[in-house]
């Protein structure tokens, strides 16, 4: 080997590895800059958590769940959540950062990876993964981000707690308007349920995607009967259990599934032979 290229083969690879980690930390500094710049804030109060039907109209249920129906008042703290759930693009920079796989993907979009890659589809991840990339967003801009709590969930798809039934622009379901009808769907993906964030209007708060496309993972564990014990203050779930709550679109896709008030529960680890419709996504909250 050439002395010459012994001296400056060192030198190159520095300089590769200078600008490997310019990359890293350029994308990370859009990642901080389009998170934070799409963080809505969300005044607290207080609101009648639960299904709220028996309040309004003909006094009747509006939701076919069984642990929703004991309405309780919950008083929140200010916070900010995400106008969109985390994408491919955005967990993508986290997975590059700590050397790790991007989680396996449905087994129906494994011929759409290298146009997902380069999308802003939802990321499909389960609860572990959601949370520590919220936590690590957190760390890089020293916030307590994390997955929202159920009530601030809620809270936020009924615009501040007002007894909205779809968390849609104007509250209604509308399939092919304010929701994808199962013919965009399969136009835009290929696929029969998540499809690129920020398609369809915002809710009145501004944020996108609370029904309709894929669900959104909850900080809290889920418990039936939680609503019954619930505290007023801050709510943060049960201690512990074995389902972590999901709320938004389920893989049914009837529009009961997408009310603000219905609620459901999935494993943690939802491992990598569990895939199932629909996809299992992030949002994070910025707890003030």
């Amino acid at each position: 080997m050439s002395k010459y290229l012994v001296i400056l083969l060192p030198l190159i690879l520095t300089a590769c590895d200078a600008k490997d980690n310019n990359n890293a930390t350029q994308a990370q500094q859009d990642l901080v800059r389009h998170s934070l710049a799409n963080m809505v804030k969300v005044k607290g109060g207080t609101f009648k958590m639960g299904d709220f039907g028996p309040l309004i109209n003909d006094k009747r249920p509006i939701s076919l769940g069984d642990d929703d129906k004991f309405l309780h008042d919950v008083t929140l703290s200010d916070f900010s959540i995400s106008k969109y759930k985390v994408t491919w693009q955005d967990f993508d920079v986290y997975a590059r950062e700590h050397d790790i796989d991007r989680p396996e993907l449905p087994y129906s979009y494994r011929n759409d990876v290298k146009k997902l890659q380069a999308s802003n589809m939802p990321a499909a991840l389960n609860w572990q993964q959601a949370k520590n990339y919220c936590n690590w967003l957190g760390g890089l801009v020293n916030k307590n981000i994390d997955l929202p709590t159920e009530a601030q969930w809620e809270y936020a798809a009924r615009n501040g707690g007002k007894y909205v039934l779809y968390a849609t622009d104007d509250g209604k379901f509308e399939a092919g308007r304010n929701i994808a009808s199962t013919e965009q769907r399969n136009k835009m993906t290929h696929a029969m349920f998540n499809y690129p964030v920020g398609k369809f209007p915002p809710t009145p708060l501004g944020l996108y995607d609370m029904a309709g496309n894929g669900v959104d993972w909850i900080q809290d564990w889920y418990s039936n009967d939680y609503y019954r014990h619930s505290p007023k203050e801050n709510p943060v779930g049960p201690k512990d259990g074995t389902e972590k709550v999901i709320r938004g679109y389920d893989s049914g896709g009837e529009e009961y599934s997408n009310q603000t008030v219905f609620r459901q529960s999935e494993a943690p680890g939802l491992g990598k032979r569990k895939w199932v419709l629909p996809f299992y996504n992030a949002r994070c909250v910025i707890n003030h």
